[in-house]
């Protein structure tokens, strides 16, 4: 492309070259014989324009012209004057285009243009080397009139700037104006400018005003029809009629210097002219254009005066809001209305904003003529006159109903769990901390029931996840039958809930709820012509006496209903401080098991396939870590991992992970498998900047693996904890190579508004969303909407959790790429994965130890 650019430079400059040489044989033929100078010039508009439109640089390409002129001139004068006249003509070009910067920018001459050309050209540059031309001429070859001489070559040079610069600028910025139309008038002006230029070439004085009728007419039909082309074009012929007059001597220096001035104040005014009308035209293409903007959009849009009283508003305001034009002229705006005489919290904020930087814009609610309140998102600007006074106000208003709506929606399906319609754990929290103010404010108690169903999963091993599914609604329909309407149902995930008691005065009244639960729950379920029996065990923690945060009664519940199962199940426990003393001794047991379990190679890495929805082929694994205790047997990730978050053993335990996966994919890779993306989870304690980072190239330079087979998993709530500092993190690794997939997605509502910053490869649908495909219409709608978003972001999709045929079948046609479940396969030790792995090279055996 530079190349390109060069040439077409170059072939420029040479344009140039040719034309300034071609303009200094032309003027040549209009200087009778001895004379330094002519009434005709082209040379200084042809520089100046060159100049003009390729710059400083291409001033040598004016010397093979300049040399040709000075040769030309030898024949008459000694060679030294010959070479500094035509230097002096190159000096001049120089002065002018440096009076002129920034000159036309965008090729069309405007009036401001118009008016720095006459100044740096005829009003200073000219005057000046006219007086030097002139003064040479004087002192070299005096001349009867001095004046006259000066004024003649004044008007060439000036005459030279306004017919060439104006018409080269048309031709270049227009280029499509000339059309069929443009000819035909055209020529008759020409020819009525050539049958006038034969009168004036008779030589008769008298004529003078004849030629001031022949220009004026001509130029100023040319400027409104044909722009500053057409008046280029008839000024040069006129131009070139009066300088053929004084070179065959048939008239007078005075008589051709009257015609100039007179050709020279049509010129201009017909330039000037010419802008006026193009820029008149432009305002009111613009405001024709701002026209149908007003009456065409979609929002509405009003326009007050400095009093806030209506004089203007499109078709979409009376759509939206019922009032007519005619209706709403003339009225105060409500947006500026008083109520008593005084304006609103939300009416001062917008005025003092308005005053203060012209804008404002925000979410108001408005009423429609029917008196129906809607949401409308309102953006106001103010209008100032030249003055600086606002003199009108502009509001651009949106019916925001319907993205209200649609919010509402995400929100209640993002704080509801799909299946039972109850609260998740999400809007628990937030129900939690509510009655928590509540509470601590009025000086007031509550109960915290935290419910665990008992023997549900061999129910829902056995006769699968239907039945499972049908069984908790009906258990959670029981529970809010079983509750005062106040009193708040939640399904924390599988087969827990929790209900939350406000205004307790005794325990008798939690006592009593807790046997009304156990015994609504103990009922027979009639569920696909099954009679089912489940029970519920149930750990209560108050507020106060038990915690003052949400988290620790949640805590504190949990390990009651624990208790309550050691103690046989379908009973109720209070908690108490002996149960958190047994609970931290086993904690504590755990956690210094856990501190010998790296170096005594009790840990062990486990792999779950994922699968291409489409095509069935292997697509990927993620790598789970297992604890083989020689004594308490497998012990569940669900309770070494939080131990190990919490006491910074998960450090060593990440780093450990990361370094044995990426060893045995490159030892099966060395083996000539075909591995593809191995997935390592990350925790909150590894995701520190200079520590995950260092610990990633470590384990990638150790074990030789490329990155892009290493994708690195962060679940939704760790990024959307500390954005900033994730979005700088996820860069940096982004940076090594490897491949990063957001976990757990969809738990956290504002990761919808975060997500396009986020450097992401992966997105994986949290299981939640995924169980109650495809029979429950809100985890579909849930996961059509993910996969829209991640694709529209350029995002592969894993859904995780998939143990039924019909949830893989139907998130394969919502486009979803890559699934992962018990329905594919369990995570299965090392050699069971790399029995799945296939082969690059053939008739080799592999075996790996890990």
């Amino acid at each position: 492309m530079r190349a390109i650019y060069m040439a077409l430079q170059n072939k420029n400059h040479c344009l140039l070259a040719l034309a300034y040489t071609l303009a200094v044989v032309l003027d040549q033929c209009f200087i009778s014989g001895g004379a330094w100078f002519g009434a005709f010039n082209s040379q200084l508009g042809v520089a100046v324009v060159g100049l003009l439109l390729l710059g400083l640089r291409a001033t040598p390409y004016l010397l093979p012209g300049a040399l040709l002129l000075a040769l030309w001139q030898t024949q008459t004068l000694p060679p030294w004057l010959a070479i500094l006249l035509a230097l002096i003509h190159v000096a001049q070009a120089l002065c002018v285009f440096s009076l002129l910067p920034y000159f036309a920018p965008n090729r069309q001459i405007r009036i401001r243009d118009s008016n720095r050309l006459l100044l740096a050209g005829p009003v200073a540059g000219n005057v000046l080397f006219a007086s030097i031309l002139v003064f040479l001429q004087q002192y070299f070859l005096p001349q009867a009139d001095v004046s006259a001489a000066w004024l003649m070559v004044w008007l060439a040079q000036s005459l030279s700037l306004l017919i060439i610069v104006p018409g080269v600028y048309a031709i270049l910025g227009d280029p499509g104006g000339v059309k069929a139309n443009w000819l035909i008038e055209l020529t008759l002006v020409v020819s009525i400018a050539a049958a006038g230029g034969m009168l004036l070439l008779r030589g008769r004085d008298a004529l003078t005003l004849e030629a001031a009728y022949l220009m004026f007419p001509l130029l100023i039909w040319s400027s409104l029809r044909l722009g500053q082309m057409g008046n280029s074009i008839v000024a040069l012929i006129i131009f070139m009629l009066a300088g053929t007059q004084y070179a065959t001597g048939q008239s007078s220096v005075t008589y051709i210097n009257s015609v100039l001035i007179l050709l020279g104040i049509a010129l201009q005014t017909a330039i000037f002219l010419t802008a006026s009308h193009r820029e008149n035209r432009l305002a009111v293409n613009a405001s024709k254009m701002a026209g149908k903007i007003f009456d065409y959009a979609s929002e509405g849009i009003l326009l007050t005066d400095a009093d806030a009283r209506i004089i203007a508003t499109n078709p979409a305001f009376s759509k939206i809001t019922g009032f007519s034009t005619q209706e709403a002229i003339g009225k105060t705006s409500r947006i500026f209305g008083t109520h008593r005489g005084h304006y609103s919290t939300l009416q001062a904020t917008q005025l003092a904003a308005l005053h203060s930087s012209g804008h404002w814009e925000g979410e108001v609610q408005d009423k429609r003529q029917n008196g129906e309140l809607y949401p409308a998102w309102l953006s106001m600007s103010a209008v100032r006159d030249e003055h600086g006074y606002i003199s009108n106000y502009v509001g651009v208003f949106s019916d925001y109903t319907a993205r209200k709506e649609s919010e509402q929606r995400m929100r209640h399906l993002a704080q509801h769990d799909a299946l039972t319609g109850l609260l998740n754990r999400s809007g628990l929290h937030d129900a939690l901390n509510a009655v928590l103010v509540r509470a601590s404010t009025k000086c007031r108690s509550f109960a915290l029931l935290f419910i665990d169903l008992d023997r549900f999963k061999t129910i829902n091993d056995t006769l699968g996840h239907d039945v499972g599914d049908e069984l908790l609604k009906i258990v959670a329909h029981r529970l809010q039958s079983h509750l005062k309407q106040h009193d708040t149902v939640a399904r924390l995930g599988g087969d827990e809930f929790t209900v939350l008691l406000e205004n307790i005065i005794h325990n008798e009244q939690i006592i009593q709820v807790a046997e009304r639960i156990l015994q609504a729950l103990g009922e027979v379920y009639l569920v696909s012509g099954h009679e089912l029996f489940v029970t519920g065990s149930i750990g209560i923690s108050l507020y106060p006496h038990d915690g003052g945060q949400a988290a620790q009664l949640m805590k504190n519940a949990d390990i009651a209903m624990y208790r309550a199962k050691e103690l046989g199940k379908n009973t109720y426990q209070f908690y108490s401080v002996d149960m958190n003393v047994a609970h931290h001794v086993s904690h504590l047991s755990l956690e210094n098991a856990l501190r010998y379990a790296l170096e005594r190679k009790q840990l062990q890495l486990v792999y779950q396939p994922q699968f291409n929805l489409v095509s069935g082929e292997l697509a990927g694994m993620e790598c789970l870590i297992r604890w083989h205790h020689p004594e308490l047997g497998l012990i569940s990730p669900a309770e070494f991992i939080p131990i190990a978050e919490e006491n910074g053993l998960i450090v060593a335990m990440g780093e450990w992970v990361l370094n044995e996966a990426c060893h045995t994919a490159q030892q099966w890779r060395l083996a000539g498998l075909d591995v593809p993306r191995i997935a390592v989870n990350l925790s909150v304690r590894q995701f520190k900047p200079v520590l995950l980072v260092n610990q990633i190239k470590q384990a990638l330079t150790a074990s030789g693996l490329p990155a892009h087979l290493l994708e690195l998993e962060v679940t939704e709530s760790l990024i959307m904890k500390r954005v900033n500092e994730a979005v700088e993190i996820l860069r940096e690794l982004k940076l090594l190579g490897v491949q990063l997939a957001i976990d757990d997605f969809g738990t956290g509502y504002s990761s919808l508004s975060q997500l396009k910053i986020l450097p992401l490869d992966t997105l994986k649908i949290d299981r939640s969303f995924i169980e109650g495909i495809p029979s429950n219409q809100d985890d579909v709608v849930i996961a059509e909407t993910i996969i829209i978003l991640a694709r529209k972001i350029g995002m592969s999709v894993i859904a995780e959790g998939i143990e039924t045929q019909e949830q893989m079948q139907a998130l394969q046609a919502m486009g979803c790429d890559v699934g992962q479940g018990y329905f594919y396969s369990r995570p299965i030790p090392a050699l069971e994965m790399q029995a799945l792995l296939k082969p690059i090279l053939t008739g080799k055996n592999i075996l790996i130890e890990v």
